[in-house]
This record gives C-alpha cells, sequence and structure tokens, in this order.
C-alpha cells in the first residue's frame, strides 16, 4: 500500500464521529485501498471481519512506513534525519481508538467487555472457535503496533493496551508475560492487571495467572512504587474506601509468607526508597504513601525469626546513623560523625514512623534500645532545635507504650547510667556538639578529645523528667512518679552507714557515693513531677497508688533500727509529699499516716526540724482562720473552673460535681452562672476539660434542668459560634439528654427541631454528626416521635437521594431504618406507607454505595414485618378494631 493512500485512509476515519461510524462510512472511508486483494481465509460473505481485517492491516503498515519519516539533513543520504510528522500521529492515535472498538473490544468474552468503553455501534455474530480466531488475529496486530513505543506510551491508547492485554491472556494465559508486558510502562500494566482481576466472572486459572503476574512485577525494581499508585489511583473515586483500608492491602500483597528471598529484599528496598521520598516531600498524597510504607514494614517486622534478615534491614534503615554515634568508625579528635542535616532528615524519617497511634507506627519496642542515646542528644543539642521535638516525641511515644516493669526498667537505666547493658546503647562518651560560629542553627556532631575515665556513671533521668513535662502524657507522669517513688524506697532501705576510719576513699566509699548521687537525683526528679501543674489532676484523682506506698514508706523508716536515717528519710518525705498529704488529709489512708507521724514527733530520735514540719502538717486550721481567708468552697471551685490551665478547669469542675451533690446553697443559688461557666469551658481543646464540662453539665440538670436544655439548643443553633462548637455541643447535648431518659420527651420538639435544622448544613462533617444526633435524639424518646415521622421521613429521603456526600448518606437512611424498626404506631402512618416502601425499593435499585443499599434492603425487611403482624391479627382484635372496646 502507498502511504499516500494509508494516510487518506487515517485522515477519513480520525474525522468521523463515535454516532456516525457504520459498516458503509467505514467502507467509504476505506476507498483508497480496496482494490489491494484480501487473503482467501477472509470470509467473503461477512463484510463486518472484511473491513475489520482491512484496517488492520492498514494500521500495521502505516507503523511500519509511514509514521517516521526521513527528512534529508545534510549533502548525503546518510545524514538524514528521522522525524514524526505530528498530525500523522494524532490521526494515527485517533483510528487506533476507534478501530480497537470493532476488533479487539468486539471479540473479547463477555464478563471482560466491561473494562474499556466502546461507543461504536457495531456488532458480530461468530461461533466461539471463530471468534477466538480473529481475536487472535487482532490481538497478533496490535501486539505489532504496540511494538513502536510512541504508541504503546502514549496515554490516549490506555484503553487499547487495556483490551490488548485482556484478549491476550484469554486467549493464553500460561504464556510468558514478559513479551507482552514490557511493552507498556510499569505503571499502566499495573492498572490494566489489577483492573482485570478485579471484574467479576473472571476464571480461576486466568486470576490465578494475573496474581502470579502481578507478584513478579512487584518484586522487580520499582514494581512496590508502582503498585502503591495505582492503587489509590484507582480507588481514589471510590470514598467509601479509606486509605487505611487500602495501605492494609499492600501490606497483605507483599508483607505475606511464601514469597522468594529475592522478591522479599527487592520489594523491602523499594518500600524504603519510597518512605523517604514520601516522608519528606510533604504533600497529602505522599503522607497517605508514607502512612502505607510504615504498615508494610510492621508486616515485614512482624515475620517470625526465619526473616531475621529483613528486621536488621529495617532497623539500620532507621537506626544506622545512631549506631554509628553508638560506636564511631574513626577515634581521631575532630572527626566529624555526623552534620546537622543528615541528623535532622534522619529523625525526621524515624518521627513519622514511630509516632501517633501504636496501630499506625512501627513497633515501639523497637525504640527501647536508643531511649539512652535519645535523652543524651536531647541534653546535647541546642534549645531552639527542631531536632529535640522529634527526640522527644519518639521517647515519649516509646515510653507510652511501655508496661510497668518494662517502664520501671528504663528508668533505673536512666538513674544508673551505666553503659554495663549492652540492651541498652549509649551515646560515645566523646561525642560531641560542635556549633559553628556564623550560625547557632548550624552545628556538627564530631569526636571530642579523649580524656580520663570519671568515677562516677553519668545520670540521665533529670533529662527525661524534663522531657516527660514537656508533654501531655499525664498518665505515663503519674507511672513514671511512681516507679520513682518505689525506687527512692529501694535506694534508702539498702543504704549502709559510711566507715569510720581515715583512710583514702576506697571501693565501698565509691559506691556509696554513687549510691547517695542517685537518690539525690531521684529526691530531686521527684520533686519536680510533684510541683508540675499538668500532674496534679492524675495525682488527686487517683492518690491510692500513692497513698499505700507513703504509707509503707513512713512505716519502713519509723521502724528502722538507726535513727539519723530514718529522721533524714522521713524528713525527705514530708517536704516532697506535704502538700500532697495536705490536700488528701480527708482519705482514711492518709489520717493513718498522719498518726504515724505524730507518734514518732514524741520519740527521741526526731529531730526539731522534722518536728516542725510533722507539727504544720498535722495542724488543722481553725474556723477564724476559714473565715479571714474569706475564700468558700464554692469561690475556690470558680476560681479553679475559670483558670486558663486545663488541669486546674478538671480539678475545679470535680469540686463544682461535688458541691452539686451536696445542694450546697451557695453554688445552687449561682447555678446560672455556673452554666455560662460550664458553657464556656465546653470550648477547651483539652479532651479531658470538655468531658468533665459535660459531666458538669449533666449535673446541672438536676437543678436546672430546662435551662440546661434551652442553652444548649441555642448554642447549637448559633451561627456566629465556630463549627467545631457547635459539634461539641451537640455531643455535650446528647450526653446530658440520655441522663434524662424518659423525661426527655417534655422537650422533645425543641431537640428534633434544633437538629434537623442542622441536617441542611453546607459542611458534609456538620450534616452527618446532625443525623447521628437525631438518630440518638429518637433512640432515648424511645421512638415517640410520632408527629415529627412524616418531616423526618421527607428530610432522611432528600438527603440519600441529594446529598453528595457519601457518610451523610448512609447516616440518613441508617437513621430511617432504626425509625421504621423503632416506632410502635407504624401502621396509623399507612398513607405513608406505599411512599416509603417505592423509596425504600428505588434504593435499592438505583443506588451505587452497596451500604446503603443494605441498610434499605433492613429497613424494607422492618416495613415488610411490621406489615405482615398488623395483617395477621386474631380475629378478636379485628372485631375491637372494627366495633370499638367491648365493654
Amino acid at each position: 500500500m502507498d502511504t499516500a493512500e494509508l494516510c487518506k485512509v487515517l485522515e477519513n476515519t480520525a474525522a468521523l464521529q463515535p454516532k456516525e461510524v457504520t459498516l458503509q462510512t467505514l467502507s467509504d472511508c476505506l476507498k483508497p485501498v480496496l482494490d489491494h486483494p484480501l487473503p482467501p481465509d477472509v470470509s467473503c460473505s461477512d463484510v463486518m471481519w472484511q473491513t475489520s481485517y482491512r484496517y488492520l492491516a492498514v494500521l500495521t503498515e502505516f507503523s511500519k512506513s509511514g509514521l517516521i519519516e526521513r527528512q534529508a539533513a545534510g549533502s548525503s543520504a546518510s545524514e538524514a534525519e528521522e522525524v514524526i510528522n505530528l498530525q500523522n500521529l494524532s490521526h494515527f492515535i485517533a483510528t487506533t481508538e476507534l478501530v480497537r472498538q470493532f476488533t479487539l473490544h468486539l471479540y473479547l468474552p463477555r464478563e471482560l467487555r466491561g473494562l474499556s468503553t466502546c461507543e461504536a455501534q457495531l456488532m458480530a455474530i461468530v461461533d466461539a472457535k471463530e471468534c477466538a480466531r480473529r481475536l487472535s488475529h487482532c490481538v497478533a496486530q496490535y501486539g505489532e503496533l504496540f511494538q513502536r513505543k510512541m504508541l504503546a506510551c502514549h496515554p490516549r491508547t490506555a484503553e487499547c493496551a487495556m483490551d490488548f492485554l485482556a484478549g491476550a491472556y484469554h486467549l493464553d494465559p500460561m504464556t510468558s508475560a514478559k513479551s507482552r508486558l514490557d511493552l507498556f510502562p510499569t505503571k499502566l500494566v499495573f492498572r490494566c492487571l489489577l483492573t482485570i482481576k478485579g471484574t467479576f466472572g473472571v476464571p480461576h486459572d486466568l486470576s490465578m495467572t494475573l496474581h502470579r503476574d502481578l507478584l513478579q512485577m512487584t518484586g522487580t525494581e520499582g514494581g512496590f512504587a508502582s503498585l502503591c499508585r495505582t492503587l489509590f489511583t484507582i480507588g481514589e473515586s471510590n470514598e467509601g474506601i479509606p486509605s487505611w483500608r487500602k495501605a492494609e492491602v499492600i501490606a497483605k500483597i507483599v508483607a505475606s509468607r511464601g514469597h522468594t528471598k529475592q522478591f522479599y529484599s527487592q520489594v523491602l528496598t523499594d518500600c524504603l526508597e519510597f518512605y523517604r521520598w514520601a516522608s519528606n516531600d510533604g504533600t497529602d498524597d505522599a503522607l497517605i504513601y508514607a502512612g502505607t510504607c510504615i504498615e508494610c514494614l510492621k508486616r515485614f517486622y512482624s515475620l517470625p525469626a526465619a526473616y531475621q534478615e529483613l528486621h536488621k534491614r529495617i532497623e539500620t534503615h532507621f537506626f544506622g546513623r545512631f549506631d554509628e554515634l553508638m560506636n564511631p568508625p574513626e577515634l581521631v579528635t575532630g572527626y566529624v560523625l555526623c552534620e546537622r542535616s543528615g541528623l535532622l532528615s534522619t529523625l525526621h524519617d524515624c518521627s513519622m514512623a514511630f509516632s501517633g497511634s501504636s496501630l499506625s507506627s512501627l513497633p515501639s519496642a523497637m525504640l527501647v534500645p536508643y531511649i539512652a542515646l535519645f535523652t543524651k542528644l536531647y541534653s546535647l543539642l541546642p534549645m531552639s532545635a527542631d531536632e529535640r521535638n522529634y527526640l522527644q516525641s519518639m521517647t515519649i511515644f516509646c515510653l507510652a507504650n511501655r508496661t510497668k516493669d518494662e517502664l520501671r526498667h528504663v528508668l533505673i537505666d536512666a538513674i544508673s547510667g551505666s553503659t554495663e547493658d549492652k540492651f541498652m546503647k549509649h551515646l560515645h562518651p566523646r561525642v560531641v556538639v560542635k556549633i559553628r560560629v556564623e550560625t547557632e542553627s548550624s552545628y556538627s556532631l564530631v569526636m571530642g578529645p579523649s580524656r580520663e575515665p570519671e568515677g562516677d556513671d553519668e545520670n540521665l533521668l533529670p533529662v527525661l523528667v524534663e522531657m516527660l513535662k514537656s508533654s501531655n502524657r499525664n498518665l505515663l507522669l503519674y507511672d513514671t512518679f511512681v516507679i520513682l517513688l518505689r525506687e527512692l524506697m529501694i535506694i534508702s532501705s539498702s543504704d549502709q552507714p559510711p566507715h569510720d576510719d581515715t583512710s583514702l576513699v576506697d571501693e565501698p566509699q565509691v559506691m556509696i557515693y554513687k549510691r547517695f548521687h542517685r537518690k539525690y537525683t531521684v529526691i530531686q526528679s521527684l520533686m519536680e513531677l510533684i510541683s508540675h501543674k499538668h500532674f496534679h489532676a492524675q495525682l488527686y484523682d487517683n492518690p491510692s497508688e500513692v497513698i499505700v506506698v507513703l504509707k509503707a514508706s513512713v512505716t519502713h523508716a519509723i521502724e528502722t533500727a538507726e535513727a539519723p536515717q530514718r529522721s533524714d528519710m522521713l524528713e525527705i518525705i514530708v517536704s516532697i509529699f506535704q502538700e500532697f498529704l495536705t490536700r488528701t488529709r480527708h482519705l482514711k489512708e492518709v489520717d493513718r499516716i498522719l498518726c504515724l507521724l505524730q507518734r514518732y514527733r514524741t520519740s527521741e530520735g526526731c529531730s526539731v526540724e522534722l518536728a516542725a514540719r510533722i507539727d504544720v502538717l498535722c495542724s488543722h486550721p481553725t474556723p477564724d482562720e476559714g473565715q479571714a481567708t474569706g475564700a468558700t468552697a464554692y469561690r475556690n471551685a470558680f476560681s479553679l473552673c475559670s483558670d486558663a490551665e486545663p488541669y486546674c478547669k478538671v480539678y475545679g469542675t470535680t469540686l463544682f460535681l461535688k458541691l452539686l451533690k451536696e445542694r450546697d446553697p451557695e453554688t445552687v443559688a449561682q447555678r446560672h452562672t455556673v452554666l455560662i461557666l460550664a458553657l464556656a469551658n465546653l470550648r477547651s481543646d483539652e479532651s479531658y476539660a470538655f468531658l468533665n464540662s459535660v459531666r458538669l453539665l449533666v449535673a446541672l440538670c438536676d437543678v436546672l434542668e430546662a435551662e440546661v436544655i434551652d442553652a444548649l439548643v441555642k448554642e447549637y443553633l448559633n451561627e456566629a459560634n465556630d463549627t467545631d462548637y457547635r459539634l461539641k455541643i451537640g455531643e455535650a447535648t446528647v450526653k446530658t439528654v440520655e441522663t434524662l431518659g424518659p423525661l426527655t420527651i417534655r422537650y422533645r420538639d425543641a431537640l428534633l427541631n434544633c437538629f434537623l435544622t442542622g441536617t441542611r448544613h453546607t459542611l458534609d462533617e456538620f450534616r452527618t454528626s446532625s443525623l447521628s444526633n437525631v438518630g440518638a435524639i429518637c433512640r432515648i424518646l424511645s421512638y415517640q416521635v410520632h408527629t415529627f415521622f412524616y418531616e423526618l421521613f421527607m428530610i432522611l429521603s432528600a438527603i440519600v437521594q441529594t446529598d453528595q456526600y457519601l457518610p451523610a448518606r448512609r447516616a440518613a437512611m441508617l437513621v430511617l431504618a432504626q425509625l421504621i424498626e423503632g416506632m410502635d404506631g407504624l401502621m396509623d402512618f399507612q398513607e405513608y406507607l406505599l411512599l416509603i416502601y417505592r423509596f425504600l425499593k428505588h434504593v435499592i435499585a438505583t443506588d451505587k454505595d452497596d451500604i446503603t443499599k443494605l441498610q434499605a434492603a433492613v429497613a424494607l425487611d422492618h416495613l415488610k414485618s411490621k406489615t405482615k403482624d398488623f395483617l395477621t391479627i386474631n380475629p378478636q382484635d379485628l372485631e375491637q378494631r372494627m366495633f370499638g372496646r367491648v365493654i
């Protein structure tokens, strides 16, 4: 065929619109090449196949002779330059896509035809054998076309590639995939194979072949990243599947048992490289990919001991730089171990992998050996360095996920500072921070000069306590406090009196000095923790464990034989816990401790200073002193609740709850002020302050029921309030109404109108929250909402039919299903039941979301069940309904 004839055919065909494609128009476009004879095996009676055959021949011939032209670039023919006519290329690609619709796509089996779009209205009725023969010819012709990389990589030929691969796998599933998959970009191949494998009705042998080839591609270089990008791109239109679910699917694929060693090695390499890129990119998509990599690494690390090599590679990736700081490769003074940029990058990667919840992070146990190293680095780095935040977050994350025994082991290691424990890794003692003169933010970790070993080990407990105080982990602070208190008792009980000899300091005296230094550090840490304001709420809400330890310590100190030591120990206890014992003196156990101290006060071993402290601790304020201060219980609670610190708000709220329970006259008289204060404290960002404010609102219902409900409704409907605060008000309203129970019927109209108004809000999350609140109120009211039934149905059906936010549609259908199930007199609304029935059937037939359809089916079952129960009544009930109650 002549190139000009081929170009004419392509130009005419490319100009056709999808609705214009008929056999006649296609034959007219082929007029320039109709003179060329067809092979004998092409059926002369089937015009459709003749047209398809000619088009395939035109495309194949043009790809060989007309796609690339040679133009003279110099004096000789050898200097001719190969160029591409972009107009011809555009016509060629358009014709290739059109021909695909009545060749490849037409002869695919029915279950594989929905993979790509087809606008051409052409049909072919042939038997299975002939269909397979024609499909084989089409696949072979398109295989020759895709030998051209410019065609295989062009985005407009993606659907051609989909049909080509589907046809090739259908014809011969067992053929090696290398020859047909290497033609296309990896991302396109992944997308095609995943789409084919996920199609309903695919034969089992074909599905297994696709699974094998997908795993083989994933185990090649760059395959893991392509798999992640493809899976997230395919599912991005389905908002019902969260990203963490897709991450679990990927992790299950690549990190399950049974793969080859080469597969694990390559996938782990790609995963670590992909994570390094994703963690530093900073975009939302990259963060999703980083979470996927973390999930995969977590699965790799959970594999049994036979995969120990993978575990070591993961540890080396995250902690390799820290291992160099522990065992430097060179001990020459001035040797640069790490620049700031390298340390910051490593800490950033580690922080992303070890932060958040334990379900979305690598195992926190991996960090335990490096706690001492992190603590030492935290103390060395400049105060303004961001690296300190990373070190603190990882340390707190690790400690917060430890059992009490494990936490005690870490704290004891921090107290001793000993490097003899091989499990704990410590920073090399010669590593120092060298800050550059030009800027404080630039530094290096270098080897310092050698020095003589010091007699005492370095104690890292003060630094660890500083890190704990900077966090908001009050439970961790409390556990640390109790462990240190017990450790102080152990250290004190093991103290031995010094030797009387005047010789030089010998080994026993060195041990005594070390023990004294550890004891001093523990006492200092306990004093810092007990004076930390954020720790007070947890300490005073749960004082029992501390009181038990204190009582045992006081008893032991009093029963000890050596008078000077027991006096010192008691003086330390009284000094540290003076305020604590004063504020908890109303407890019986504390009263017993005070009795023990008073008994020791009269003994001969009590020093003058300790006696004075015991007198102050055990003395009770007189009524005159209490009145002179002018501070009532109400004012004290009000002052604490008004404080900016969350722990003060919590403690003040606890006092208010106690006063309301005891019906304090001043508190009851000022109940409106307390209500205003409780509403203001709902704005707190701290969850425990917010929850305690809800408890206060619930308690106020005993003395101010109607006003509390009215105030909550007004705050919820106030558009001037920010959305987060209104969502909190909605949650507080539901919790408050739950305490009222059946009495809520008095406020039914106000509550339902309030939350039904919220279902028309422009914000998606607000609409969903309002629907949840509507369902909760209906449940609390035992579904006694008959006067609102039709309005509820109209609003819920409108949301299901028109709302674009999938969770809101699901919530609306769930509320409707619960309403139909819970209402007792549903048959009293017979004029609406047909409308409800048709609506539910319409949702089941047309909705695209499976969960919404399932909920609609459940609602329909409830409706059918209630209708059946209504119609199958006994004759006496029927007579009573017809003639009224018989007396």
